[in-house]
């Protein structure tokens, strides 16, 4: 009996707010998964989007402006209409994490713990993954190092980790595109109310994920848009 075909995988991360405002309470990490053989079609569509509206700089969701309104509208609709792209983040309340005590007072440390539970449940069985992390100025050199290696060990059997390896967003519009979902996610998590066009995106990220509001979780099987709240330590 041969053998089922291994499925490839990008998957571009992101975060958000973790080093931000202290008045966010929550922060996110992000990440979309891309069928590896799918990755340069679908840049080629958002680089077709950016040519559309002429709009070239990096995006995400600190750039989101009414006079870009089409644009980010264009991305969204792009996002929810391509069946191969799924989105999956966790959000964790930053006063909530006991550093201290969990992980020797080292706040990094915890951080690339949360980069790990967002991930390990949700790479599946028989599928291969390239895993991109948009760059970190980080204390100790090996997190990323590390945060593979634990992933690995803990996958071996199930889900094959080819690579894990920090990149600079920059250059790659699908990691802009996680920036500008989690940027949404933790605008409705903190209840902010400064601008209606980050709310009207926020209402409409929602509406395209079959969700009431984003401020909510979803069950582990959520394929398209999967939103994991963490309350461990």
């Amino acid at each position: 009996m041969s053998q089922a075909k291994t499925s490839h995988f990008n998957v571009y991360c992101d975060e958000s707010r973790h080093t931000s405002n202290p008045e966010d309470p929550f922060m996110v990490i992000g990440a979309l998964a891309c069928p590896r053989d799918k990755k340069d079609e679908i840049t080629r569509r958002i680089n077709a989007i950016r040519k559309q509206h002429d709009t070239w700089r990096e995006f995400g969701w600190k750039t989101l402006s009414p006079n870009r309104r089409d644009f980010y509208w264009s991305l969204l609709n792009l996002f929810a209409t391509e069946s191969c792209l799924s989105f999956r983040c966790i959000v964790a309340d930053r006063s909530a994490l006991d550093h201290d005590q969990f992980n020797d007072g080292d706040n990094e440390l915890g951080f690339y713990k949360l980069y790990y539970q967002m991930l390990v449940h949700w790479l599946k069985r028989d599928h291969a993954y390239h895993i991109f992390l948009d760059g970190q100025q980080n204390r100790t050199q090996r997190r990323f190092i590390d945060l593979r290696d634990i992933l690995r060990r803990r996958l071996t059997g199930k889900a094959k980790v080819e690579c894990l390896e920090p990149v600079s967003s920059h250059s790659i519009p699908l990691i802009q595109l996680v920036d500008l979902l989690i940027g949404a996610v933790g605008y409705a998590w903190n209840e902010r109310q400064g601008s209606e066009i980050k709310l009207s995106f926020c209402a409409d990220v929602a509406k395209a994920a079959g969700l009431r509001t984003l401020k909510t979780t979803t069950t582990l099987s959520a394929e398209k848009f999967n939103i994991f709240h963490f309350t461990g330590r």
